[in-house]
């Protein structure tokens, strides 16, 4: 078997595990304790005081869902970082700390992983089965955590039987699961907007401390601002609706209110109800923006930017160049999957952000820094071609608004690993659209999968794979790169139906797509490894 290296994101809400190997980084399920692969509810029922027996994930949250038990354990995550000691839960009269529970969570995520994912053969299934293997487990930590809860989130994997935890920053983990190369300079902002806070840093990677999985950290801003008061805010809206008191409500509605809140999240929702009160997704982000979410973002990235710019003066630990500004954005957490929070931060920021991996990212980094890697080298998303559909007549021409008149030519899929290999390139094959038409556009496009299911590829004309938008919703995860590049030129002017260039792509090493660009009718190539934009 091939050997494994193993990451842990415990989140306040959701933790994730992965695992690297053979060059691979993927997350696992863990049947019974995931809810929707790849997430297991941070949720633990003690059934005694000591925790001798319990049930975890989905499962604890299945046998609470219609009426929490006060020995159910939710968000013990930040009771841990400062101190563990606090209270979580209550069996009979014993109260349970959230040390206590975050040992027994961990206990039983590592019980089915073991069951589920042990080496094979019999002495793999002996070490599982003795609480052996895994060996080794990285969990990374917050920023703006104490020295006490790496130590004691090292000791409980300890106690649950894994020999060697090591951990590293949260953003590091992030930027590794994310793809990018933690070897170079990079200023990163990471917006860790998960259940219960909005936690925002400015981060700097590269240099001696990026080995040891360590970030230098330029300003951080937290906010009381999470999942679990955005379901407050549904519930209030349910009562005011409703007629009912919010405390006679809260317990049962709780969970229901969190189900519609993701229901809702997702682009293109219908219509839903609470409790029999319908809710709109408009009438969702109504009530976001009511609240106040967009702004106190806002705000948040301000303040967060401004004390990275100009540091309090009693900071006097910073060793880096001055912040010049930020070269990528990060998003992680389930909350940044609320409406518009990313067009929110974009605007805010006038920079693209990274958002397609809220949950896995920090888990897949976790596993790629045991693995002692740098970066993935695979490419996050669908690259294609941007041409007019074929089969349109002229009348739909003259009449279809102009992004339905198109289509997408996929060039590289999301999962193709770089640089590509000699042999390997793609060449496809251009033809005028018209008679005398005088030169040809090239407009490369990233098809983001932020919020989505799978695109629906359709395979045709040979064996090419093409996608065309279903709706306007679908056309905001088009992004096209290099809209600004000059039309490739055509002389003599093209013939329509006579095939007129030849277009060859690769991906070189530092994640460019390039292309070879040969006129059939001139024999003469038109550009030669042209850098065109760079990937993700």
């Amino acid at each position: 078997m091939p050997q494994q290296h193993w990451g842990l994101d415990l989140g306040t809400t959701n933790t994730v595990l992965a695992v690297c190997e053979e060059e691979r980084v993927r997350v696992v399920d863990l049947a019974g304790l995931s809810a929707h692969t790849p997430l297991i509810p941070s949720a633990v029922e003690l059934l005694d005081a000591r925790g001798r027996r319990a049930f975890a994930g989905q499962e604890a949250v299945a046998r609470n869902w219609a009426s929490p038990s006060r020995a159910l354990a939710r968000s013990f995550k930040r009771p841990l970082r400062f101190g563990g000691d606090q209270p979580v839960a209550q069996v009979g009269q014993a109260r349970i700390a959230a040390q206590l529970a975050a040992q027994v969570f961990l206990r039983e995520v590592l019980r089915a992983l073991r069951r589920q994912y042990h080496p094979g053969g019999l002495m793999g299934w002996l070490q599982a089965r003795l609480g052996l293997w895994p060996t080794t487990l990285t969990i990374p930590v917050p920023v703006d955590s104490y020295e006490t809860y790496s130590r004691e989130v090292r000791c409980l994997a300890h106690r649950c039987g894994v020999k060697r935890v090591s951990s590293l920053d949260e953003p590091v983990a992030a930027a590794l699961g994310y793809g990018l190369d933690v070897r170079r300079t990079l200023t990163l902002l990471v917006v860790d907007f998960g259940g219960g806070t909005l936690d925002l840093a400015v981060v700097r990677l590269g240099g001696p401390e990026a080995d040891r999985g360590r970030s230098e950290v330029l300003a951080t801003v937290a906010r009381d601002l999470g999942g679990d008061i955005v379901d407050e805010w549904l519930m209030e809206e349910w009562c005011q609706r409703s007629g009912a008191a919010l405390e006679m409500v809260r317990h049962d509605l709780k969970w229901r209110a969190e189900a519609l809140k993701q229901r809702l999240s997702r682009p293109s929702a219908p219509p839903d109800e609470l409790e029999g009160v319908p809710f709109t997704r408009e009438e969702f982000i109504a009530l976001l923006e009511q609240r106040g979410l967009y702004c106190k973002l806002s705000r948040g990235v301000q303040q967060v930017l401004d004390e990275a710019a100009h540091p309090p003066s009693h900071i006097t630990h910073r060793v880096s160049r001055d912040f010049e500004g930020l070269d990528e954005v990060l998003l992680i957490g389930g909350s940044t999957l609320l409406p518009q929070v990313p067009e929110c931060l974009e605007e805010a920021l006038g920079l693209r952000v990274r958002r397609w991996r809220p949950f896995e990212a920090v888990a897949r980094g976790a596993a790629l820094f045991g693995a002692g890697r740098e970066v993935e080298p695979i490419l996050y998303h669908d690259y294609a071609l941007r041409v007019f559909r074929p089969d349109l007549t002229a009348q739909e021409r003259r009449t279809l608004p102009e992004w339905q008149q198109y289509e997408y030519e996929r060039l590289i899929p999301a999962g193709t690993r770089y640089p590509t290999p000699p042999g390997a390139e793609v060449v496809r094959y251009y033809e005028p659209a018209y008679e005398g038409q005088e030169a040809i556009s090239l407009p490369i496009c990233e098809l983001g999968r932020f919020g989505w299911e799978p695109l629906r590829w359709k395979r045709r004309r040979g064996r090419q794979y093409y996608w065309q938008p279903a709706g306007e919703e679908e056309l905001e995860r088009v992004v096209c790169l290099n809209e600004a590049d000059q039309d490739i030129p055509l002389q003599p002017p093209g013939r329509k139906g006579k095939t007129r260039l030849r277009v060859t792509y690769w991906v070189d090493e530092d994640r460019w797509l390039r292309m070879t660009v040969h006129d059939l009718q001139r024999k003469a190539d038109l550009l030669t490894n042209r850098a065109v934009v760079e990937l993700r």
